[in-house]
């Protein structure tokens, strides 16, 4: 059996940060995901993406509503009782395993305008600030 997802789109808003209660931090933001229609007002799918640990962290510090990432991850379902009422809720999430950005830092997304403020190589891609290389998600 198999559980992949790879999704690619942009940020329909800021991603939310929080922290479990034992610390372990978590990010949500809903991905925009064109769908293809010859329909060209075709609205598109507001996925919601779940990311964990480096990888809540990663999104809380380097993705910004618009920037447009491919999410890597598996379809997951929460589900839950209401306190108040008693009714049954369930939700269907994108948890994710790896981010990629999809887009250079100048077009469409990185911050207001366009920028994560990060220094550029030069070569399209940003610096890795000096000391960060334990912090990034895939080391």
């Amino acid at each position: 059996m198999l559980n992949h997802v790879v999704l690619l789109g942009r940020l329909a808003q800021e991603p939310e940060i929080r922290y479990t209660p034992s610390g372990k931090p978590v990010a949500n933001f809903d991905l925009a995901v064109p769908v293809p229609s010859k329909d060209k007002n075709t609205q598109p799918d507001y996925l919601p993406i779940v990311a964990w640990d480096n990888w809540a962290e990663f999104c809380g510090k380097y993705l910004t509503k618009g920037r447009q990432v491919v999410v890597e991850g598996r379809i997951t379902t929460r589900k839950w009782t209401e306190k108040e009422t008693g009714k049954h809720r369930k939700a269907v999430e994108i948890t994710t395993s790896r981010i990629y950005f999809a887009d250079s830092n100048t077009n469409g997304g990185g911050g207001a305008n366009g920028s994560t403020g990060q220094p550029s190589t030069g070569d399209g891609f940003m610096e890795i600030p000096e000391g960060a290389e334990g912090a990034l998600p895939w080391n």
